[in-house]
This record gives C-alpha cells, structure tokens and sequence, in this order.
C-alpha cells in the first residue's frame, strides 16, 4: 500500500519523500559517513537540507552549518567547531551542562582543535605549513597554546605530518570527546537517538581555499561512528574550486571521493516547477499589474466551445507539450514564464536571473498602465540568452513585424505551448503578436480589433496595447536597465 507523504509547506518541487528515503538509508550506518547531496545552483538545495533538518530534530541530534555564511573565517574548521558547540549544547538539559563530563568533552574540543591546526591545515592546502600559515592560526591562540603549538611545529616536517604523534594524539582526544558527547545525547534517558547529524550547505559558493580546507578537516578528524555528515553542493562547481587549487589538469572527481562515501543527485525540477519555486513569494498586488487573457491552467476548455456552439475543427486539442497549473493567482504567470523558459531552453540559474530582472522592471515602473507579461518575458530572455540578437530585433522599423518574427525564428523553437480559449498557443504565436503591434499605429490596432473575435485573446491583448501604447514602446529600455543585474 503506497503510503501518503506529508509536503512540507512551500515544498512545490514535492522534495520531502527524498528527505525520507534518504534518512532511513542514513540512520542504518554504523560507521562514520559522509553524503553529497547534488544539485544545481538555485534548484532549491537549500529549503531542502532545512526542512530535512527540521524534520530530523525531533528524533535526532543536528547541526546546520552555513559554509558561505561563514566563509569570512581565516579557519573553517574553527568556525564549524564553534557551531557544533553552539547548537548540541541546547539540547543538554540543565544538569547535564554542569555535568563535568560533559562539560570537558564540550569545551574542549576548542583547545584541542588548536593543537592540531597547524600541523594539518596549511599542509593540505599549501604543502607546507609555513610562518605566514603559523601567524594566521596563532591569532586564535592562547600564550599557553601557542607555546605547546610552537614546539610541535618545530619539530614537524612535511613528510612527517600524517605519522606526527602530537598530532594523532590531538586528533584522538577530539574524535573521543565528540563520541562521549553523541553517547550521552542519546542514552537510554534522552529522547535522541544516533546518529548526529551535521549538515553543510552552500560549500560551493564558499572561497575555494575555504571550501578544500573544510572537506580536509572534515575527512581528518570527524571519523567518529555516529555521525554522519550531509553535505549539500552543486559538485560540478565544486570540482571547479578544487582545480582552482590543484591546477586544471588535477582530477577532481578522484579528489572528491575521497571525501564522499556516497552521492545522491536531486532531481531536477521541470519548467513548471522550477518557475513556481520562483514565483512562491511574488507580491500579489503585482500580479493585478499585467493584462489577463484568460490561459487555461488545466490546458483544457473543450467543454466550453462545444456548448458555445463553436465547431470542431477550430478546436486544437491539448497534447503532451501543453504546460498546466492547478488554478490560483499566479497561474498566467508562471505559465508564460515557464514557456518562454522552454522556448530559449534556459537552464536553473539563467531562470533565476531573469526572474530577478522581471521583478526589477515590474517593481520600478510607475503604476499606472497595464504591462504584458508574455513581451517582457521574451524580451528578458532574449536580452539575458543572446543580447546580439535582441539589439538586432530592435533594428528592424515598426513596420518590420514579419522581419522581426522570422529572426526569432531561426535562432530558437519549441513545441511546448499554452491554451487560451479555443486554440493552443506556441512562444512563437506571441512573438509574431507583438513583433506586429507592439509599434503599431492606434488605426492599424483598431482594424486588427474589429477583425478579432470579442473574446479572444488576440482582442484582449490589442485592448490592452491601444490603451498603453506609451509604455508598450518603452520595453526595449527597461529590459536594458534591467539586463545590467547578474
């Protein structure tokens, strides 16, 4: 029997039954382990691994740790000790923060850490630890730390760094002080239950130095069974900081393994769900900005033109290229956005920017007159997908309405479309639309609209324009404006 998932709120890419499946495979590991979670930039990787903790926080101990947010830090190993310190001392109860046990493994990590950082952290990254690498660490030092460091790193060599028993032995005392810790969090008393969980999200974004260095430490001294660490990157960009580093000739899908015990991509949203991700938190009142031309959520309004009397063969069935939305607010929106996506075949991240740039434009124009989505979508996404062509289209006349459509023509196609009424619309249909009256003289406009059906959306459009035809040629500018945010 399929069992039911509850969504997270906002979960519109519907991510919760990944966060499911993958804790029951997590919390059958016995052995210390380390997952990358796999995703694209700005495919939601991070509602994901919050929402995942989240959840886990009723049954496990966990930590999130937000690498970029950090990443001022000349130490990331300091930086993620100090937060893994911050966030299991709130699920102590009182007695147990004055037990001294307790208190020894939790505040110590800290000095013991110390002892062993400049033994392993600039010979990771560096080959060497160097006086320029000692004088970083020692501004995090006590006097009696840095006496005991200074006589350990007198005595240290490259060659000697993996085998210097100072440094076992600080490695040791830490790896049994987390153990203790984990033990008596989830004891038979406690409500926890193992493994803690410590989540990394956005190491990708991070310094590349930042982002080995954290990987380095990690693998060294966090090989305590039960924990296993979730860490969340698009790992292709990862690969380009680790070859930022070694050289680009460096194989950093070895390096990478060695960190990784296992990797589990996310799926991909499609253009639906990518543009509803996107549009979650977009201000209503916007919404009432553009002109509405009734596009089918479902893709389907067969039943209408049949009662309407409106024969077959001016009815073109919905296919498997027909994008659809459950009916709300933002429907018309994220239908167009998802099928001028489609269209210029944009990927996650140049979605996102041209997102961006259409909140700017819709934000910053006076209220006043209607604006038509379906023309900034397009001219957004041309500007963002190839700005030669969009300075080309803008060098036709106005009377170059067929010059302008065919241009698009050659460069870019696609078969999704969207059903406004009686027929299914392709990117291309509201091309040609606009190439043809976005400049049109009101005579002209008018003649268009007595050819049109009332109702249709040819004629709702061509209301809208004959209303606005101020702005309607002012397009061009704002797009450019606009176009300067990355």
């Amino acid at each position: 029997m399929h069992e039911e998932v509850n969504e997270w709120t906002g979960d519109v890419l519907q991510r919760k039954k990944y966060a499911d499946f993958l804790t029951q495979y997590l919390i059958a590991k016995k052995d210390p382990f380390v997952i990358n979670i796999n995703a694209p930039w700005g495919s939601g990787k991070t509602f994901f691994i919050e929402h995942w903790c989240e959840d886990l926080k009723k049954e496990y101990p966990c930590v999130l740790f937000n690498a970029w947010e950090n990443d001022f830090s000349n130490d990331p190993l300091l930086s993620v000790i100090s937060h893994i310190k911050e966030s299991l001392q709130s699920y102590l109860s009182v007695s147990d923060k004055e037990d001294e046990a307790i208190k020894s493994g939790l505040f110590s990590i800290g000095r013991l850490i110390k002892s062993v950082i400049p033994i392993l952290a600039k010979a990771a990254a560096s080959k060497a630890i160097g006086e320029s690498g000692y004088k970083e660490i020692s501004d995090f030092m006590t006097e009696k730390d840095e006496e005991s460091v200074t006589a350990i790193v007198g005595k240290v060599t490259e060659e000697l760094v993996e085998n210097n028993k100072a440094a076992k032995d600080a490695i040791k005392n830490f790896q049994i002080s987390l153990a203790d810790l984990i033990e008596k969090l989830t004891c038979d008393q406690g409500h926890l239950k193992k493994p803690l969980f410590i989540f990394i999200d956005e190491l990708d974004r991070c310094r590349p130095l930042y982002a080995i260095e954290l990987l380095e430490r990690i693998k060294h001294l966090f090989g305590v069974p039960g924990i296993v660490f979730v860490i969340a990157t698009d790992t292709e960009q990862l690969k380009h900081s680790v070859n930022a580093i070694y050289g680009s000739g460096f194989d950093s899908n070895i390096y990478l393994r060695r960190f990784f015990d296992q990797s589990y991509t996310l799926s991909l949203p499609d253009y639906i769900e990518y543009a509803k991700l996107l549009f979650q938190e977009f201000d209503s009142d916007l919404v009432n900005r553009f002109a509405q031309i009734d596009i089918s959520a479902s893709g389907d309004e067969r039943s209408y033109w049949f009662h309407s009397g409106v024969g077959r063969g001016e009815y073109s069935e919905s296919n498997a290229d027909t994008f659809t939305i459950e009916k709300n607010d933002l429907a018309e929106l994220v239908l167009l956005f998802s099928l001028f996506s489609a269209f210029f075949k944009l990927d996650l991240r140049t979605q996102k920017q041209c997102y961006e740039k259409i909140l700017a434009i819709t934000s910053s124009v006076p209220f006043g007159e209607e604006l038509h989505f379906a023309y900034l979508v397009f001219l957004v996404m041309l500007e963002t997908k190839d700005p030669v062509v969009f300075k080309e289209y803008f060098s036709f006349g106005k009377d170059q309405g067929y010059e302008k459509t065919e241009l698009i023509k050659t460069k870019f196609s696609s078969f999704h479309n969207i059903r406004i009424r009686e027929r299914l619309y392709h990117a291309i249909d509201f091309v040609g639309f606009y190439s043809k009256y976005a400049f049109a003289e009101p005579d002209e406009i008018s003649t268009a609209m007595g050819a049109s059906t009332g109702s249709s959306a040819d004629a709702r459009l061509l209301m809208s324009i004959k209303n606005n035809q101020g702005n309607m040629k002012l397009y061009g500018k704002w797009v450019l404006l606009a176009c300067n945010l990355d």
